[in-house]
């Protein structure tokens, strides 16, 4: 991914992904992202929980520091209820 995750591209962000495909690792690189709110931060959740419910390792990675204080802060997909709400 690439640019900025955010309200307004929080939809876009979560439909560029293929949860039809069966796989067993999903590497979300963020290196060229900047997420802006907490709405892109729960569209991160959203994939990372969804890739992991359909049994899919999900790794992270690339994540500077202003996107991993507001990831830390307001995400829920490396908690560990967060597979079974």
């Amino acid at each position: 991914m690439w640019g900025k995750s955010f309200f307004n591209s929080a939809e876009r962000f979560i439909n560029s992904f293929d949860f039809k495909e069966v796989v067993d690792k999903v590497v979300i690189d963020l290196s060229r992202a900047h997420f802006w709110d907490i709405t892109g931060v729960s569209a991160l959740d959203k994939v990372v929980i969804k890739f992991r419910r359909e049994g899919a390792e999900v790794e992270v990675i690339g994540l500077n520091e202003a996107n991993q204080t507001i990831i830390d802060r307001f995400g829920v997909h490396d908690k560990p209820e967060a597979i079974e709400k």
